[in-house]
Order: C-alpha cells, then structure tokens, then sequence
C-alpha cells in the first residue's frame, strides 16, 4: 500500500494516475502542487487532494513524490524542493529526462522513471517502468501497483525508454490516426463517418482479441483474411502501395529518435 503520494504537476498523465490509484486505494493520502487552480480544484475532487502546501512540508508529507512537469521546467521547479527531498523516492513521468537529473538534483538514489501514454486516462495504459540500480524492492514494488492502476506495465531498462516512447508514448497517436482513415474510407463509401468509426473500433477490438487470445503471429492471421484474387489483397495491395508498413516503421524510428535528442 501507498501511504501518501506528492504529486508536483497536475495535467493529463499526472490527473490519471492518481485517479487511478484512488480508485484502486481510497486511503492512500494526496498531495498536489499545481499552481493552475483549475487543476488543482480537479485534484481535490477526483482525490480528495490537499493542495499547494509549503514545499518543506508537501516533501516531508509524501512517502513517494510524482513529477508530472514538462522537461523545459525541471530546473527551476525541482531547484525548489531539492534541499527537502534527500533520500526521498521519487517517480518520474517527464519524458525524454533520464534518471541521472533526478537522482543528482533530488540527492536520492531511490528513483523511477515512468512512461505511460495517454489511455491512462481509461485504465487502458501500457506504462514502461525503468528503475535506479539501487532502488528497494519495496519501492519498485509500490511503482508496479502504482502504473498497474493505469492499466499495465513492462520494465524496460533506461535504454530503451526512447524505443518505448517511439512505439506505445507516440505510437498510440498512430492508431488514431489509423482509426479516423478507417472510417474515412468508410464515409467514402457511403456510410456516415460516426457509423464508419464504430465499425472500425470494432474492427480493431476484434483484431486484437485474436492476437492476444490465440497464439499466432499477426502475418499468420492476415494470411488467413486474403484469399486468392479477393477483395482483401486489393486493398493490402493499396496499403503497400502507399508505403504502408514502412511509413510506421518510419514513425516509430524518428519518434524514438527525437526522445534520444530530448535526452
């Protein structure tokens, strides 16, 4: 169990995590430091949060300390508490920073570096966990609850933290983008755009059960949709065409190179 948590930030991944963990942990005490009242009103009612406390006694109040700034504001922000947060154990969900600022701004060895997309908003996140060499067990153990609120987790080392973000952080934009073509072409051919979605978010569900529940590999299963001269290998044919599989692969390569620049 979390005895208490400090969340410094408040925006969108900050919010689902402790909403998450509410919800999984009702008696786990919050604290949030959010200069936007908007956000930290939204704390207080998704968690019951005390907000904005002095930062000595928000440091000494919290067990674990959540960052949840933007990488531009670690400096200054973290120059603040560093005379309080000695030893502390700290979680970190800014992207493209390595553990290294926080363990030598912070003098704590007792850190972890998180990266979840956006579906911990739904519980649905995917969230890598990379952890400090010297971090506890107990600590690391508190981190895995703490991402499984949001979903699930896989531990990655730090070094593939860039490859994570380029494949499932920024990966998941690209099955918007797939989902909203989808019922494009839907619309196109006749049927409404919001019909079209759902059929495709059921298209989708249904493609992902399967791989998850079987036990084929996914050039396997498309195989087995494309029949000789069918409708299926046009459209496969189409998708090639336009550089389908290369174009993701192309994503996921300079999203993962851009994270290794911002580190």
């Amino acid at each position: 169990m979390i005895r208490s948590i400090g969340f410094i930030g408040y925006g969108n991944m900050g919010s689902a995590l402790a909403t998450g963990l509410h919800k999984e942990s009702p008696e786990t005490a919050f604290i949030v430091q959010e200069p936007d009242t908007a956000k930290a009103s939204c704390a207080v009612n998704d968690c019951g949060a005390r907000v904005n406390l002095p930062v000595p006694e928000f440091c000494e109040a919290s067990d674990i300390i959540l960052v949840a700034l933007k990488p531009q504001l670690l400096r200054k922000v973290l120059g603040v508490y560093a005379p309080y947060t000695k030893g502390k154990k700290i979680i970190s969900i800014a992207a493209g920073t390595p553990i290294s600022l926080f363990t030598e701004l912070l003098s704590t060895d007792q850190v972890i570096r998180f990266m979840p997309n956006i579906a911990a908003r739904v519980g649905k996140a995917l969230t890598a966990l990379s952890c400090a060499e010297k971090v506890t067990a107990d600590f690391r153990g508190e981190a895995l609850y703490l991402a499984g609120c949001a979903g699930n987790t896989v531990e990655l080392p730090e070094s593939s933290m860039a490859a994570f973000t380029g494949l499932c952080g920024s990966g998941i934009a690209y099955v918007f983008a797939f989902l909203h073509a989808l019922a494009l072409g839907g619309t196109g051919e006749g049927i409404p755009y919001s019909t079209s979605l759902e059929i495709a978010l059921g298209t989708l569900e249904g493609a992902v059960g399967l791989v998850r529940e079987g036990d084929e590999h996914p050039v396997s299963l498309l195989s087995k949709v494309i029949s000789p001269g069918g409708t299926t290998i046009q459209g496969v044919a189409a998708l090639e065409e336009g550089g389908f599989t290369a174009s993701v692969m192309d994503a996921i390569g300079r999203a993962a190179s851009r994270a290794r620049e911002l580190e």
